[in-house]
């Protein structure tokens, strides 16, 4: 456990080896107190990809993210207790350049082994209670991941979002927000995930909501349009996931002699089935049969008034006001400036960074684009927000993460955060009327 001496922010980590066991629990215990002892915790638990572990750049650009969130005048003025968790795995066992390549597939079985084994469910769900508990006066639980943390998220979270008691009625997954950078795992369980989703609910435009397809669903399960339960930011210029993924993909059941694929059904696709072999050599965000959301260019912006942050003031701007329309700002050149002061996994929560002094503020808009209308977002996002498969540090890509935040806890009129959403899961789908929307 560590953190500035003012004690704005604490930052812990919590280590599993390849075989998913929790190496330290000590690590587990220091975190669950700390979040106990915050009466008003703001929790992000974030999940690092290949190339990365508890000893690489990854911790210090995570940490900067959580000390940036730390400074914010809705935190200071709340009395927020902002905790960052970082959870490592082995996802860069070799340092020798060039042949570090190699371990993508090796790396990414340990990834899936983090993910079907129990412990990191078990401590990702024990964080999010903790922060939950009914004496806390605030409390928000964001968890993200990207590359193959994004894959261990998404195979973790996936059977918690769609989770069933004995008696049939579905439970509310304890996390308020989750988000995956640029995934590196095949889109077959997004699939089944997004399939799941579109036969418990549908899209009703009037009440801008996914609400349950049960019987009385106005009391029923709603969710709110920009409120999803989970979402998928994926770079358009991401070589990793869009070039090598599918082609290493591909050779490999060459290799394994598969070749029988079944069809299956395309989520919103009226029935329409494709060979599963599409969504096994694809990610989520690289398949058109998925993706369901892009950002798109609205042009030049000017700068809010009286910002009071001096670094990434677009990530103040959004955070700062609820967001309207789905639209968002950005404020920097895409050119990697951040990675300048994080060489290691050391951060120095005194240091000053100045400004870029090279503001080029736009604005952005998050457009739905067809696909299934479900509430797990499947986002596009253009290189000038996220460079390529490490990109999701950048300034820009920072700033819209901001403005999801704002759009997942939205402002009261008082200007103060409201209540985390707790979704209610429908409990038995009306499949006749199911049936019928699909006829129709």
């Amino acid at each position: 456990m560590r953190g500035p001496a003012d004690g704005r922010y604490k930052f812990a980590f919590i280590e599993f080896g390849d075989q998913g066991s929790a190496l330290d629990t000590s690590q587990r215990v220091a975190a669950i107190n700390t979040i106990r002892q915050a009466q008003r915790p703001l929790l992000f638990v974030y999940i690092h990809g290949w190339m990365n572990n508890a000893n690489s750049g990854d911790v210090c650009r995570f940490e900067h993210f959580i000390d940036m969130v730390s400074r914010l005048p809705e935190v200071t003025q709340g009395n927020i207790n902002v905790i960052g968790v970082y959870i490592g795995w082995r996802g860069k066992n070799l340092t020798i350049p060039g042949l570090n390549l190699l371990t993508f597939w090796n790396r990414k079985s340990a990834g899936n082994e983090v993910a079907a084994q129990n412990s990191c469910l078990a401590t990702i769900n024990e964080l999010a209670l903790t922060a939950r508990a009914p004496d806390k006066q605030v409390h928000h639980c964001v968890l993200m991941g990207h590359s193959f943390g994004g894959l261990v998220l998404s195979s973790t979270i996936a059977h918690s979002i769609l989770d069933a008691s004995s008696t049939g009625a579905r439970n509310a997954s304890p996390w308020d927000m989750a988000v995956a950078f640029n995934p590196a795992d095949n889109s077959i369980g997004t699939r089944q995930l997004m399939s799941e989703l579109e036969y418990l609910y549908q899209y009703d435009p009037t009440r801008h909501a996914y609400v349950g397809r049960t019987p009385g669903a106005e009391q029923g399960a709603v969710v709110n349009e920009n409120r999803p339960l989970f979402v998928i930011l994926q770079s358009e210029n991401d070589q990793a996931t869009g070039g090598f993924f599918p082609i290493g993909t591909g050779l490999a059941n060459v290799a394994n002699f598969h070749y029988h694929w079944d069809a299956v059904p395309v989520p919103g696709g009226n029935g329409q089935k494709i060979s599963e072999n599409e969504f096994q050599t694809h990610t989520p965000g690289n398949d058109k049969y998925l993706v369901n959301f892009n950002v798109v260019p609205l042009g030049g912006a000017s700068p809010p008034a009286n910002l009071s942050t001096y670094e990434n003031r677009a990530f103040e701007a959004n955070i700062r006001q609820n967001v309207q329309g789905r639209t968002f700002l950005t404020s920097e050149k895409n050119d990697g400036h951040e990675k300048q002061f994080c060489r290691g996994p050391g951060y120095n929560p005194n240091e000053s960074r100045p400004a870029t002094g090279n503001e080029d503020w736009q604005r952005w808009q998050f457009v739905y684009s067809g696909n299934a209308h479900v509430p797990c977002w499947i986002v596009r996002v253009p290189k000038e927000i996220i460079w390529g498969h490490g990109g999701l540090w950048s300034d820009n890509s920072v700033a819209m993460f901001g403005a999801l935040y704002r759009m997942h806890f939205p402002l009261d009129a008082g200007g103060q955060a409201t209540h985390s959403q707790r979704a209610s899961l429908p409990t038995v789908p009306d499949t006749r009327k199911l049936n019928q929307d699909k006829l129709h």
